[in-house]
This record gives C-alpha cells, sequence and structure tokens, in this order.
C-alpha cells in the first residue's frame, strides 16, 4: 500500500471514511490535525490529492495555501458545512480544486479515490 493522499482533517467520523475508503481500494492515508504537520509531511511525502476539512480546528485555509504552493502540486479537496457560502468562497479563491458541501464529498470520496487508484 502505497501513501497517496494527505488528508488535514479532525472529526473522527469523516476520518473513517476516508481511511477505509482508501484502504478498499489499496490506498494509504496520512492524517495530520494541524497546519504544521500538514505543511511537515507534505514536504516529506508529496501526495498527489490533499483533502482538506474546512471546518478543522487549526487554519484550514492555510493548510489549502501550502497545498497549491506545493512542488508538486496535489489536487486540493476541501469539505465544509453546506451553509457555510463564505467560506467555500475562501477556498476556491485560496486555490482549492473541489469546495463541497459534506454530503457531496461523502457522496464522491468513493469515485475521487477510485480515480486516484487508477492513476497510481
Amino acid at each position: 500500500m502505497k501513501a497517496s493522499l494527505l488528508v488535514f482533517a479532525d472529526d473522527l467520523i469523516f476520518r473513517t471514511k476516508i481511511a477505509s475508503t482508501a484502504k478498499s481500494l489499496g490506498l494509504a492515508a496520512q492524517f495530520v490535525r494541524t497546519t504544521r504537520q500538514f505543511a511537515e509531511e507534505l514536504n516529506a511525502r508529496p501526495a498527489p490529492l490533499a483533502i482538506i476539512d474546512l471546518n478543522a480546528g487549526d487554519n484550514p485555509l492555510e493548510a489549502v495555501r501550502i497545498a497549491v504552493t506545493a512542488t508538486p502540486r496535489p489536487r486540493v479537496v476541501a469539505y465544509l458545512s453546506h451553509v457555510q457560502a463564505e467560506l467555500a468562497r475562501a477556498a476556491r479563491d485560496a486555490g482549492a480544486d473541489a469546495v463541497m458541501a459534506r454530503s457531496a464529498f461523502t457522496q464522491e470520496l468513493p469515485a475521487l479515490l477510485e480515480a486516484l487508484a487508477n492513476h497510481e
């Protein structure tokens, strides 16, 4: 199993959903809870996909900015509560490739990770 995605999230339910979906596809997910850990992991082990929970406690918009300036640049997928239109706009402005409500993210997660697995 190859570490293929970096996940900035602190919600246990979403961490579990992402981990189990990744594992079922033969992918490994590296989870971090702070912006500092996110930057360190992205520099140490570049990942083609970064998933960012915009409701995580430690400056998730900064994690988006870190990801979009990384070399190589990962695809950045961010998710948040559906009522946070201003935060969604800020994430898009920061460079996120996709910003979606938590419900849409949960629905799209298998296809998102399957596409990654097929490109490895």
